[in-house]
């Protein structure tokens, strides 16, 4: 069984049955709102489940990188930082990495490169927002800020 499948069913506990490995595999080829909606859905909520938020933390920054796996085939995925300073004048706050939660990676995200990174991040914006409103009593959301943005780019506000 390969890697991914295993951290699959460690999620879910081991009880699901066994789903179509290629499916989990391949990139999304264009941004499906609601599926990439449950995808982060159910990532935030796993790392919420089983994992402390140190008080300290004030910020939360969701980072989209695009990662290339051994073929040279790459997609865009999404991870999670946070940090005890913010600085809305200066996204280098993000680089201050005070909290990495084991799943940092939302492993299950995997969408195409080939999507304009533009499409991209306004959809994760767009999701986020949702979440937070949606999630908003979990305590990572009890943060005072969220962003969301590109490693080389300019953070969005989520909260």
């Amino acid at each position: 069984m390969s890697n991914m499948l295993k951290k699959l069913f460690s999620l879910f506990g081991g009880n699901e049955e066994i789903p179509d490995s290629q499916a989990l595999l391949a990139p999304m080829e264009t941004f499906d709102k609601p599926k990439v909606k449950d995808i982060v859905r159910r990532w935030i909520l796993y790392v919420d489940a089983h994992e402390t938020l140190p008080d300290d933390i004030v910020a939360l920054n969701f980072n989209v990188w695009e990662a290339v796996d051994e073929d040279n085939v790459s997609c865009y995925t999404l991870e999670l930082i946070g940090s005890e300073q913010y600085d809305a004048e200066d996204d280098d706050w993000a680089c201050e990495e005070d909290f990495e939660p084991k799943e940092r990676n939302c492993d299950d995200l995997q969408l195409s490169s080939k999507i304009p990174w533009e499409d991209v991040l306004k959809g994760m914006v767009d999701v986020l927002k949702e979440l937070k409103d949606e999630l908003g009593g979990i305590s990572l959301f009890r943060v005072k800020h969220i962003t969301v943005g590109f490693s080389e780019g300019d953070l969005v506000v989520v909260k």
